[in-house]
């Protein structure tokens, strides 16, 4: 595998895995005293007569596309990669970094010496990922890795969908999938999906939503509130359960509590979306908590544990969805209990960003479930780019050597480059976890379901193995010995 010189501003050449081996030194030289003046000759005399007969002389064709010196004469695939090595935002850079060292490390391992990795720098803005794919294709590109960002896909995408050159990039939105362009990414959708299966196969069918009035927060619902309508059917349904009375003050010790039967909707029976801070998300806690809550007996609530629950019959709502992370995380779920929705009935669930050690320690997310890749795969990966880069990988770099990985067992087929391909029923086996791309670009993923707890998340439901078929799925994994 050879790796064209990388177009990054600053990076040294040490850091790099490989040389590119072959290629010829290009010598520069600089004169002292001013060029002497050019010597004036004389036009030659016209030509009289019949002109002679072409020369034929044996002539080399060029090579199409870039190729260093020592691939010349040999069949060679290139795989571009375009990534924002010089945009303005210190997090997008590093992040380039993350997923090229990734790359290469995968082609390294994986990658014959006929591959050639070509990195093309974005900017991070559409426009330059425009211009990065056309660089792309001129070098002759037979598939493209990235780019990072929706905007800067959609612009590439165009650009490789008119030179028939498929794209697998890494942005979560959805919509600029399909036309050549699949996502290799790790959309809330999917982690949404996963999760709610789960509590639906516990059990529940009532379910509530509390989430920000952004992008991020729409795409929750909707996939959210897609499962919920595929799995309990799209008309609101009404079951009945027979609910306990509280008892009076002054009713004996022995007393019997009475039991009334109660109607309750099922599927998604509320929904609060809020746009600002503590303020906003203590009115959507109201709202929600105004469809009906239970109250436990604080006897009661000491001799339970979110690690046993199940769907409560008496509650308007069994399941809650709350799609952030970090702070604003901190702040929602802690609301929650203020207005009496309690983990111990209500099961609080997430996606990937609930993923952050130090949300372990926050009390009121003890036990909530969110869904995630495979951690033994993401382990093995971690503990080889660590020993090469010396640092840990970041989230998103596992992207770049699954990408890269699965270029490389393409190129080993000999079959070039092609949307079918990359559509396999039986998927492949990454670093992640499963994945497999569908006919529209989008990526469906096998993830685990894991729940919170105060020394850090704990597998509860682990990743499947396959999509159900008889054959397993291909592997671009890092094989690990050690």
């Amino acid at each position: 595998m050879t790796v064209q010189a990388s177009p990054k501003p600053g990076r040294s050449p040490s850091r790099r895995l490989f040389a590119i081996g072959g290629l010829a030194l290009l010598t520069l030289a600089a004169c002292a005293t001013p060029p002497p003046a050019p010597v004036q000759v004389a036009a030659p005399p016209p030509v009289v007569g019949a002109p002679p007969a072409p020369a034929v002389l044996p002539v080399e064709i060029a090579e199409l596309g870039f190729t260093p010196a020592h691939m010349r004469g040999q069949p060679v695939t290139r795989v571009a990669l375009l990534l924002p090595f010089s945009a303005r935002a210190a997090a997008a850079r590093s992040e380039a970094e993350n997923i090229l060292n990734a790359a290469e490390l995968a082609l390294f391992e994986r990658a014959g010496d006929d591959v050639l990795l070509l990195p093309k720098d974005t900017g991070g803005t559409p426009d330059g990922a425009r211009t990065a794919a056309e660089a792309a294709l001129a070098d002759g590109a037979d598939l493209i890795l990235g780019p990072l960002f929706s905007g800067a896909v959609a612009a590439a995408g165009a650009v490789a969908n008119g030179a028939d050159v498929p794209v697998i990039a890494f942005s979560t939105d959805s919509t600029v999938a399909g036309d050549g362009v699949f996502l290799l990414s790790f959309p809330p959708n999917e982690e949404v999906r996963r999760v709610t299966e789960f509590a639906l196969e516990q059990g529940a069918t009532r379910f509530a939503f509390a989430g920000p009035a952004t992008a991020y927060g729409q795409v929750a619902y909707s996939a959210y509130a897609d499962v919920i309508t595929q799995a309990l059917g799209e008309a609101p349904l009404s079951e009945f359960a027979m609910i306990e009375l509280p008892l009076p003050d002054d009713a004996p010790e022995d007393a019997e509590p009475e039991l009334e039967e109660r109607e309750f909707a099922t599927g998604l029976v509320a929904e609060a979306f809020y746009d600002g801070g503590i303020s906003a998300m203590t009115e959507a806690a109201a709202r929600l908590a105004s469809t009906g809550i239970e109250m436990l007996d604080p006897a009661e609530a000491a001799l339970m544990s979110g690690a046993d629950w199940t769907p409560s019959q008496a509650s308007a709502f069994q399941v809650l969805l709350l799609p952030e992370g970090g702070d604003r995380l901190r702040m929602l779920a802690p609301v929650m209990l203020y207005e009496d929705i309690d983990p111990l009935l209500v099961k609080f669930i997430g996606t990937g960003l609930w993923r952050d050690p130090a949300l372990a320690r926050e009390p009121a997310l003890a036990h909530g479930w969110f869904a995630g890749p495979d951690p033994a795969s993401r382990t093995r990966f971690e503990q080889t780019y660590d020993s090469v880069f010396g640092d840990a990988p970041s989230r998103l770099a596992g992207l770049g050597y699954d990408a890269a990985s699965l270029a490389a067992l393409m190129a080993a087929e000999g079959d070039g480059f092609s949307s079918g391909r990359l559509i396999d029923e039986e998927g492949f086996l990454g670093v992640d976890g499963l994945f497999r791309f569908r006919e529209d670009g989008t990526i469906e993923r096998g993830l685990a379901v894991y729940t919170v707890r105060s020394s850090g998340f704990r597998v509860l439901d682990p990743a499947p193995a396959r999509f159900g078929a008889e054959t397993a799925p291909e592997d671009v994994e890092p094989d690990i010995e050690s």
